[in-house]
């Protein structure tokens, strides 16, 4: 008669076979008969969390825990879990506790140093990461991590050591190539970093388009990021088009619905704009539109910075000023009219930096505590139920009525300033050509480079930036002084 230690370990035996199914069936075979069993409830856990189930993971190996809080390995695998599910604040207390009970876990030290990079803590993760490093020299993920750490520690050159000794060993990894790439791009190398930032993204049946003149073919250009990345990258379109035409081929641009119009009218006749599809629509060749500055061969002195790129239709610019005087009339909550200055304070909490780039609403205090100015509120999502929590009077909430970023285009045309953080809002002021203040983190994303004031990619545009991880009081603090001067200029102008 099979003994429920025999089941266990037939389990264990298909998990390291890598019979996935076969292990799933036998840890519910044990735990069925015995729901406590901790061993079968942590290897069930750490299964669940390799095949991609992780709220089941951490639910199972939480439950190992409770069964038996001294063993330190399923503290390490909840941790490990945690981070995955891009919850670094509750996972480095679990990871601490894994490494007081084994100093020498290094799967926990690996996901400690993860962890407190996600959280900003840059000098905290490098020391466990070193640490890592120590106990298991060469281990590809322990170096992935160190070596992007090091990076936003700015050490760049130790970093590109780091990412060298994994592709040494494992060419293709796609994720050291784009890790290695970020460090090029935020240090303005763009055309060595365009060329690791292809690993991102799955290739076509069709072949890529390289740059050079199509022949007849057509050229399907097509999103492969976020909103913000299209709008930055949707102005080598005409370009294409205009190589293309040359020899008699055209340019088809595929898009999200809440592109299309925007994109649409943009163009004119020279690029067919289609709404994206389950399929894309007939081509010869593809090239996604974050590849094309490296079909143009783009560095810092060739980015075509032309701006506006991008407009609203006339007719919605009038409609959303009557809908703008409508709700906030001529003042700014004391009865003086001033600037109109649009705000943004929070990204997708569902992009994996949020933590780092959104700023909580009562940092805000100083910015609106400035005479003379009308906000009006473009914030979308769910940070959207914060407005009520804003500090100040009048803050006008003008996005009930957006269909698309067609209608935010022309609420921005209606606006003075637009202050936000790294969103999607900024590319579109900056395709625009809309004054723009960008409130950034301390170690920004690349596009934003190092240490400057301006972007080569939006004349446009001001950047403010955090001269410490997490210090946004010095950046809102910087800002509200220099708007309060602004509307100062405003008002004396006014009064003229």
């Amino acid at each position: 008669m099979t003994t429920l230690v025999d089941a266990l370990n037939a389990a264990v035996n298909h998990h390291m076979a890598g019979h996935a199914d076969a292990a799933a069936d036998g840890y519910a075979r044990v735990l069925a008969a015995e729901p406590a069993q901790p061993d079968a409830l942590h290897l069930s856990g750490v299964l669940q969390a390799q095949t991609g189930d992780i709220a089941a993971a951490i639910r199972s190996i939480g439950r190992a825990i409770r069964a038996r809080p001294e063993a330190a390995f399923p503290w390490g695998h909840l941790g490990a879990s945690l981070r995955a599910a891009e919850l670094p604040d509750r996972a480095e207390p679990v990871l601490r506790r894994a490494l007081a009970l084994d100093p020498a876990n290094g799967d926990a030290l690996d996901a400690q140093g993860a962890s407190l990079h996600a959280l900003a803590r840059y000098a905290e993760s490098r020391r466990w990461l070193d640490r890592a490093a120590r106990l298991r020299p060469g281990h590809a993920e322990t170096l992935l991590n160190l070596g992007t750490v090091l990076r936003d520690l700015r050490r760049f050159d130790e970093a590109d050591a780091c990412f060298d000794a994994v592709l040494g060993n494992t060419p293709a990894r796609a994720d050291v190539h784009l890790a290695r790439a970020v460090g090029r791009l935020v240090r303005g190398d763009l055309r060595a970093g365009w060329e690791g930032f292809e690993q991102r993204w799955h290739r076509f049946a069709t072949p890529p388009w390289d740059g050079r003149p199509p022949g007849a073919a057509t050229i399907l250009l097509h999103m492969d990021q976020g909103f913000g990345d299209a709008m930055q990258f949707v102005r080598y379109a005409p370009l294409v088009a205009q190589i293309a035409a040359g020899g008699g081929g055209r340019v088809v641009l595929e898009t999200h619905l809440l592109l299309y119009r925007l994109f649409n009218r943009a163009f004119g006749q020279s690029v067919q704009v289609l709404v994206r599809g389950e399929e894309p629509p007939p081509h010869d060749l593809h090239c996604p539109l974050m590849s094309l500055p490296r079909a143009f061969g783009t560095d810092l002195a060739s980015i075509p910075a032309a701006t506006p790129y991008l407009a609203p239709d006339p007719a919605d610019i009038s409609r959303w000023r009557d809908r703008l005087a409508e709700q906030g009339g001529d003042g700014d909550g004391n009865g003086a009219a001033g600037l109109r200055v649009g705000l943004v304070w929070a990204g997708n909490p569902r992009h994996r930096n949020d933590r780092n780039r959104s700023i909580p609403v009562a940092v805000l205090r100083p910015l609106l505590a400035v005479p003379g100015v009308r906000f009006v509120s473009l914030q979308t999502g769910d940070a959207r139920a914060d407005l009520h929590r804003l500090p100040g009077e009048g803050v006008q909430d003008v996005v009930e009525r957006v269909r698309d970023f067609a209608d935010t285009a022309a609420i921005l045309a209606n606006i003075d300033l637009l202050i936000t953080v790294d969103t999607a809002m900024v590319h579109l002021a900056g395709a625009m050509g809309v004054p723009s203040w960008l409130l950034l983190p301390h170690v920004p994303d690349w596009r934003w480079l190092l240490d400057r004031a301006d972007s080569p990619w939006y004349p446009s545009l001001r950047l403010f930036r955090q001269p410490r991880p997490g210090d946004w009081s010095t950046v809102v603090g910087t800002a509200a002084a220099v708007l309060k001067a602004q509307a100062l200029r405003a008002a004396r102008a006014a009064a003229r």
